[in-house]
């Protein structure tokens, strides 16, 4: 009886409290596979952002990544038990089938307009970048690159035909029968790829986490992992491995990107919003509330929604602004609009429209009245819609990371080089610098906009 009150409750345990798996990007389909046999929580991305995330105290207790280095960068911090150096890899290069025909080798690839790689923090993005450098090609192919998060996202642009053209594993092209293996790229030209698998000490202290350690990494899960495209951990690594390099982040290069972005963005929304605010505050019409809900609908829109939303709408209309920095401007007038409009009906309608009806009985047209009447006796609420749109502007990441992309010197806007230097361990440094500027920015916007409502309702009151 006591044994087996005992065994319901240790799979009572096991059941609540799953073995956390967290695995590179390439390995989703395989280790999902591989584990489904057993109760697991597994968590799939970049090999950097994911151990960082454990550096970070990330509960995990086996780790999978696909570079050997950023599993050597957890045991330095004594939180790996044991590592395997499991499976190893082909770096390939794909296209969406029946295009780009041209594209034969890496000596070719600067004939596709645009190719996706991983961005400089991931393995994948790594080796390819080493191979292009290693052919003397970085002039020719660095203009056409298009960073994405990982080698999925690589797929998925390929998949959404967003690019001519992407570096990926072999293994990825598995799942993707819409893609076409145009060559394979030469191992000699960059480092050794090696797929380690750790069991973290914390995992060693969970015994359901060591049996499907084991099994991972034993003959059957071995396996597994081969029949999904994988193969055989290169036997003498150190002689061929070199340092992953880390992501490059001028410090002041995205506040500048960002505080351009910003600007731009406003300038394109102001017109916009004054036309439309007047309207919404003025005037009572047919399918007003639906023209409203439209242009709010970016304020609580998950940002991602209303990048993809927008990646698609611009593709589809064949405009040539994806992934530029006119994307990012783009992505941030989008998100602000809503700021800037609420705030200027608002300060319309807070101007009495007594004012403006009286400057016309003495022979000013309707628009020389809002000119010389209604905008004044506006202006500080209106300005402060304008800064909150520009301070929304600068803090804006998911669309700008959908449609523009993280475009070093380009599109890599203060955001988006906080999450690109997260995803180093030793990025902490430069990212609180980058974190501190942004709340500068912040708090002066914020300051300015309490300053502008005040200044509002002070014209308000006098006119009562």
């Amino acid at each position: 009886m006591w044994a087996l009150l005992l065994v319901m409750g240790f799979t009572a345990f096991a059941h609540a409290n799953p073995v956390r798996i967290l695995a590179a990007s390439s390995l989703t389909e395989a280790m999902t596979e591989a584990t489904q046999d057993h109760t697991v929580s597994l968590n799939f991305g970049g090999s950097g952002r994911l151990a960082t995330q454990v550096l970070s105290g990330a509960p995990a207790d086996i780790v999978a990544l696909a570079h050997p280095e950023w599993v050597e960068s957890l045991s330095n911090a004594g939180l790996i038990d044991r590592s395997i150096p499991l499976l190893g890899n082909q770096l390939v290069v794909a296209t969406p089938k029946g295009t780009s025909p041209a594209v034969k080798n890496l000596s070719t690839l600067a004939k596709a307009n645009k190719i996706a790689i991983g961005s400089e923090s991931t393995p994948a993005g790594q080796y390819a970048r080493e191979a292009i450098q290693s052919l003397g090609l970085d002039e020719a192919i660095q203009p056409n690159l298009l960073n994405a998060s990982n080698v999925r996202a690589v797929l998925a642009h390929l998949s959404a035909g967003t690019v001519d053209a992407g570096f990926v594993y072999r293994s990825d092209l598995a799942i993707a029968p819409d893609l076409e293996l145009r060559f394979v790229v030469d191992p000699g030209l960059h480092s050794s790829i090696e797929i380690p698998f750790a069991l973290t000490k914390e995992g060693a202290n969970n015994p359901v986490a060591v049996t499907v350690f084991e099994r991972l990494t034993g003959e059957e899960g071995k396996k597994i992992f081969l029949n999904h495209g994988f193969v055989e951990a290169p036997e003498s690594t150190d002689a061929t491995r070199t340092a992953l390099k880390k992501s490059e982040v001028q410090s002041m290069e995205p506040i500048v990107i960002s505080l351009w972005v910003g600007g731009i963005s406003l300038l394109l929304s102001i017109v916009p919003a004054l036309g439309l605010g007047w309207l919404m505050a003025r005037r009572e019409f047919r399918f007003k509330a639906v023209l409203s809900t439209v242009c709010l609908a970016p304020l609580v829109l998950p940002p991602v929604v209303t990048g993809w939303l927008l990646l698609q709408t611009v593709a589809a209309i064949g405009l040539p602004l994806a992934f530029t920095r006119w994307a990012a401007v783009l992505a941030a007038a989008v998100v602000g609009f809503p700021l800037i409009l609420i705030l200027t009906r608002q300060a319309i309608e807070s101007v009495d429209n007594r004012y403006p009806q009286l400057a016309e009985t003495l022979g000013l047209t309707p628009f020389e009245a809002f000119l010389r009447v209604t905008l004044p006796m506006a202006l500080p609420g209106i300005a402060a819609g304008c800064v909150l749109a520009f301070a929304r502007a600068l803090g804006e990441f998911g669309a700008t990371a959908m449609i523009a992309g993280d475009q070093p010197g380009e599109t890599r806007t203060l955001a988006l080089a906080v999450y690109a230097l997260a995803e180093q361990p030793d990025g902490t440094k430069s990212a609180a610098m980058l974190v501190a500027c942004s709340v500068l920015i912040t708090l002066i916007a914020l300051v300015a906009y309490e300053r502008l409502v005040w200044r509002q309702r002070q014209l308000t009151g006098e006119q009562l």
